[in-house]
Order: C-alpha cells, then structure tokens, then sequence
C-alpha cells in the first residue's frame, strides 16, 4: 500500500502546534481565542482542538500501519500482541505524567524535576527503537530497557505525593494522564479495527455506538452493563474513541477513492459538514467543553480536522508542496519523542532558575517565543533521531 505522506504532515503539524499552546502556560495578555476553554465555561478556543486532532491522526495512521505489518508477514497474534504492548507503554507514561502533576515537594526524596528528567530517560530507555543499529552486536541494546525498567521501578518506589487537599498520597491511578487516555483510545480503535477485518461498515458503527455512549455519559446516564462497573468506565467515555474512528474511517475512504480524488474530497467534507452541523444542534443540549468531553466538542472539533486534512492532503498528496513542511517534518516523524522531550527541557530550566524577561512572555511577542521554542524542541528531537535516539512504541 502506497504512503499516504499527508497523514504524517497532519501528524506533524497536529504536534507541531501541541507543542506550541502547550507553552502557552508561560504567556500573559494572549487573546482568549487561543487558550483552553474554562472549567463549565461553553466555549471552544483553538487550544482545545489540538488533542482532538492528535486522537483523529491515530485512526488515520491505523489502517495504513496494519496493513504494513501484515505485507511484512506478520501473523494476527503478533498484531494483537503489538496493540498490547503499545497501549501497556502508553498507559505506564500516562500514569508517570498524571502522577507527576500530584508530586509532593516537602516530603520526596528528590524534587520533582530530578524525578521527572530520571523518568523521562527511563522511558527512553525502554522505549528507544535504535534504529540502524545491528541488536546482535549492541550488548547496551539489550539491556538498556531491563535498566529502565529498573529505573522506573525505584522511582515508584521512591514517589510521594498529595491531593489537591495536602493529603499524603502514593502512586495511583486519579486519571489516565494524556498519554493513558491515548493508549485507551488506541486499545479499543485499533483493536476493532483488526477484529473486524477492515470493515468500513463496522468502523462506522463503531463511530455512532461511541458517540451513543458519549451523549449517555454526558447527559449523566450510566453506560455500565455489570454492577461492579462504574457508571462511566471507559476511559474517554467514547468520545475520544469516535474521534480515532473518525480517522480510521477517512482512511480507509482514503483507500477507497485513491484514484477519485474529487469523490473522495466530496464524501470528506460531506462528513465534516455533517459533524459540524450535528454538533452545533446538539449545542442546545451540551456545552462545548473539552473538560467536560462533550458531544459538541467531540464533533466540531472532528469536523475541523476534516477540513485541515483535506487541505492538506490536496496540497502534499495532489500538489506535491512539500517544502514548507520540512522544518518540522520531524515532529510528524518521532511525534513521542517531540512529546517528550519538553519535559526534560522544562525541567532543566526550572533547575536552572532562568527566566526570561516579561517582554518576550507577554501577547504577540509570547506567542512568537513559543512558536521559537516549539522549532527547538522539534530541532532537539531531530539531533537526538541523528543518534539513534527515537521513541517507538
């Protein structure tokens, strides 16, 4: 099956501007279009989009990384067995990350950026795909993810934290942190997905039965079939897990309609056209609040990543115009260690205690410092992949 490169440019550019309203927190005096959306508030800023489009570029990347692995001649069990392995990664680092936010100062043995940056390099330890470099003859190869393992089990042990009420808490499950949330998405898309042999049919159920699911949770109905279940026991409580069918389905239109471009273009903006008005109908229902993970910002936020694919896909894969991407092609590329690396980076300058004067943290300014900042990140991913140094889950 050909590369579809708009699907990684997408992924790119989705990271690309994750990184950067990630570093919006370091900002004052930008316009409130961009930021996050309050707690309760019904509002839908640009800052809110962006974790939609990453969910809507895994379900993108689904059928076209499946079918590489079986042109490889890799059984149903080893698939199986990756989708594992890959959501138990994803869910360990979200699990870190939502602890970390709990970590408690005064009573750990380390502060809390030692323990992230020891963490962090613990993941890349474990996780580092070495790329290149012949496993057979690299003894470090082998066991550098039994070190990390190592390292990430005495930093469990070592961990302290508190509740937002100062009470002494351990290491535990509060929310799946981002990375978990994902791994949930990518469990349950990816898993459907192969069980049902690529059926765009059951794609599409999928999609409306997680939709179904995510107007029950958010109209405060319970979804649960057994007793001990709680009333909202899935993870993302399916909105999350439409918007990765969503991308599964675009793709496998994709597939369909390669050499139609004109009816592909016209049944994608169909659907997005059609998300877009369901959404703003059910707004007279549901707010629009990422927070509260609504039918509303679960469907205008697809449809948004409909339109920016579309675009994208007629100027990458029709067009050819493929050079403005190449500074951030990386991001698109080794998108976790882009995730990643801004944890170290942050820390590190927390250690540092260096901060930048007000004028190149404050409205339009701020905003160009983060675009910088985001470049470097980026630019720090592709010097690491230079040493054979990328995540791979």
């Amino acid at each position: 099956m050909n590369r579809i490169l708009s699907i990684d440019v997408f992924r790119g550019v989705t990271m690309f501007f994750m990184l950067w309203v990630n570093d919006f927190w370091t900002l004052t005096s930008i316009p409130k279009w961009l930021k996050h959306a309050a707690s309760g508030e019904d509002y839908l800023g640009f800052s809110d989009l962006i974790f939609p489009w990453f969910l809507f570029a895994i379900g993108l990347s689904i059928p076209f990384a499946f079918e590489s692995r079986l042109l490889k001649g890799e059984t149903s069990f080893i698939v199986g067995k990756h989708i594992l392995s890959r959501t138990i990664a994803l869910l360990g680092m979200g699990l870190f990350h939502m602890n970390m936010e709990m970590y408690n100062h005064q009573t750990s043995l380390i502060t809390k950026p030692i323990f992230v940056i020891i963490s962090t390099l613990a993941f890349f330890m474990i996780w580092n795909d070495h790329f290149g470099l012949n496993l057979k003859s690299h003894i470090f190869v082998k066991i550098m993810p039994y070190l990390g393992a190592v390292v990430l089990g005495l930093m469990l042990l070592i961990y302290k934290g508190q509740d937002y009420d100062g009470n002494a808490i351990g290491f535990s499950i509060h929310w799946w942190g981002i990375l978990g949330l994902i791994g949930w998405v990518y469990l349950i898309s990816a898993s459907t997905y192969f069980i049902f042999n690529k059926s765009l049919v059951a794609s599409i159920i999928a999609f409306f039965t997680c939709l179904a699911i995510n107007v029950m949770s958010s109209s405060g109905i319970s979804y649960a079939i057994f007793s001990w279940q709680s009333p909202d026991w899935i993870p993302g409580s399916g909105g999350l897990q439409a918007l990765a069918f969503g991308g599964i389905i675009t793709s496998l239109y994709l597939i369909k309609y390669k050499n139609e471009v004109k009816t592909l273009y016209g049944i994608l903006t169909l659907i997005g056209v059609s998300s877009l008005f369901l959404g703003v109908f059910l707004r007279k229902y549901f707010i629009i609040s990422k927070i509260g993970g609504t039918p509303t910002w679960i469907l205008i936020s697809m449809s948004t990543a409909l339109f920016l694919f579309v675009i994208l896909h007629w100027l990458v894969d029709v067009r050819k115009n493929i050079d403005w991407y190449k500074p951030i092609e990386t991001a698109g590329t080794a998108t976790l260690t882009c995730y990643l690396v801004p944890y170290v980076y942050y820390s590190i300058r927390t250690l540092s205690g260096f901060q930048l004067p007000s004028l190149l943290t404050t409205g339009i300014v701020g905003l160009a410092k983060s675009v910088i900042y985001s470049l470097i990140i980026i630019t720090i991913s592709w010097a690491l992949t230079r040493v054979k140094v990328r995540l791979k889950i």
